[in-house]
């Protein structure tokens, strides 16, 4: 007898429809072959702005989203400011997150949500796509193989890039 391996989908809904908002949709429309990405099933976007459909992709509002048994998981691409109260209001449904960086505002803030992502038994992931530009990969090369004894890494604006 044969065996069949049933794959569930995730459903997941962004949040938040600027550059990476839109840069989420576009990567989950088109996932790349094998990748864990064809694993999740986009059910919509939610945005503060009435935009209608985009892609194909039909806009829900945050309560939808909250509420639907069908959205297990929610990608939080907003401004920073809004990151703590949506983190907080998907993990307080019952969802998985995953939010560019920063989680919070305040480390205090942070901390709570970590508890409650474990509280609730729920993957709370936190991106950092600055990570993923040229921009730092230039400079992880610049550094590589030395010590850094003291400093920071600010970034402050895509266009202007590294200068050297």
């Amino acid at each position: 007898m044969q065996k069949i391996t049933v794959i569930k989908m995730l459903g997941v809904v962004v949040v938040g429809i600027g550059i990476a908002g839109r840069v989420r949709i576009r990567d989950l429309l088109n996932p790349l072959p094998n990748s864990a990405v064809e694993k999740l099933k986009l059910m919509g976007f939610v945005s503060r702005r009435t935009l209608g459909n985009i892609e194909q992709l039909k806009q829900i509002t945050l309560e939808e989203a909250l509420q639907s048994d069908e959205i297990q998981a929610a990608i939080i691409s907003l401004e920073n400011q809004f990151h703590e109260e949506y983190v907080r209001k998907f993990l307080d449904a019952g969802k998985h997150v995953c939010v560019e960086f920063p989680l919070a505002l305040s480390l205090a803030a942070a901390y709570e949500l970590w508890d409650l992502a474990d509280l609730k038994g729920k993957i709370l992931h936190v991106e950092h796509i600055e990570l993923l530009s040229a921009e730092y990969k230039h400079l992880k090369q610049q550094v590589s193989g030395k010590e850094l004894m003291e400093g920071s890494l600010h970034f402050t604006e895509r266009s202007k890039g590294l200068q050297s």
